[in-house]
């Protein structure tokens, strides 16, 4: 029968094809179409990819895929160790039984069962009150009681959760702000009547009635779908965001917080972080990617929603976020990405042929600025 590996080949000398020309053309690396003909399965870093891999190589040379993905299986079952225990002739049960260490166990057997059934009929009663006693303690285990959190002029970064509170020290006196819901948006009970923030924004309360705020709260992370998990916040109080005005070098874009594209927001990404826009607020991004070949692809927007399939050569995805997504991808140069925020647009190019990605796209804020950076972030 003729092997996976010497069809491959075959099929590629009959074309006059080398490897550098298919690896520009089908986003292979050449290692990886030089070891499936080699059948050496080992350079691959999972059988994901070997699979999308071959069936690529596959149609590129006008074979059929199907038929070469039967016959990887079939070598992989051929390979697989038989159990000792299928090569050795079974005992029929009565010796197995009835004879040396397997009548031992079958006695056990019959003693414990007796056991185990005189407990049932005659614990049933204390078996219950047991049950009883252990729910009981992990429903208070389990039971979390209501944080009261000081904040002072040094400020507070913390997770909350629904009925905490915020006891805020000013100068004009000490206010307290209860947590109503933290999900899908943080929804907060002030002296000045109910608020709600969303991820990646800030808002500025008046609490003292002078027209001049008194505390910000900022929420950094938050899961939209779970409330129990509670939601990340950075409190600051005193004079050093109240009523700031916007530096002279600064247009009236910027201080209105309209989002700009970044100097370096086209170049490739490698090795460390890039900035692609800047901003007043966390504004939501819609993300488009466009897929150059088949490609494994998965995202996770705002933590939440994650999804991953195969795409082909031409389809397309678009994932709406409020503050971040992250994608993953087995081949990163056959995806194509665009980032929307603001009204501004900017093209991202991730990486070489044949290379495995992981990245954030994510708002930070900049804490010497007080301003907004969409950042890309390389992820080990």
């Amino acid at each position: 029968m003729e092997s996976l590996g010497k069809k491959l080949k075959e099929a590629r000398l009959a074309r006059k094809l080398d490897f550098s020309q298919i690896s520009r053309e089908t986003n292979i690396s050449g290692r990886y179409l030089e070891a499936l003909e080699q059948e050496d399965f080992s350079v691959f870093p999972g059988e994901p990819y070997l699979l999308g891999f071959l069936r690529n190589y596959a149609e590129y040379l006008g074979l059929n895929s199907n038929e070469l993905l039967s016959m990887y299986k079939n070598l992989r079952i051929q390979e697989a160790p038989i159990p000792l225990k299928d090569l050795m002739p079974r005992r029929p049960i009565t010796d197995r039984f009835l004879s040396g260490t397997g009548l031992f166990r079958f006695l056990a057997f019959v003693l414990i069962l007796a056991i185990a059934v005189a407990l049932v009929w005659g614990g049933i009663s204390l078996g219950k009150w047991a049950f009883t006693l252990t729910e009981t303690s992990a429903m208070a285990v389990d039971s979390r009681q209501p944080v009261d959190h000081n904040i002072t002029e040094a400020g507070f970064r913390d997770r909350v959760y629904i009925d905490d509170t915020l006891t805020v020290h000013t100068e004009a006196g000490i206010y307290r702000i209860s947590i109503e819901e933290t999900a899908p948006s943080l929804r907060l009970d002030t002296p000045t009547g109910p608020r709600i923030v969303d991820l990646g924004q800030d808002l500025s309360i008046d609490l003292s009635g002078d027209d001049i705020p008194d505390v910000r709260i900022f929420v950094e992370d938050l899961f939209k779908n779970d409330p129990s998990r509670g939601a990340d916040i950075h409190v600051t109080t005193g004079g050093e965001f109240i009523g700031e005005a916007p530096s002279d070098d600064l247009d009236s874009s910027d201080a209105e917080g309209d989002v700009v594209i970044a100097d370096n927001a086209d170049s490739t990404t490698r090795g460390g972080q890039l900035v692609l826009f800047e901003g007043g607020s966390a504004y939501p991004v819609t993300m488009t990617a466009t897929f150059r070949g088949y490609c494994l692809f998965r995202f996770e927007a705002d933590r939440t929603n994650r999804e991953e399939r195969y795409y082909q050569k031409s389809e397309q995805l678009t994932v709406q976020a409020n503050n971040g997504i992250r994608i993953w991808a087995s081949n990163g140069n056959s995806v194509k990405i665009q980032i929307v925020a603001g009204g501004k647009t900017v093209d991202l190019a991730l990486s070489r042929p044949g290379e495995v990605i992981v990245r954030d796209l994510k708002w930070i804020r900049d804490e010497e600025t007080g301003r907004f950076k969409f950042m890309v972030l390389e992820i080990d």
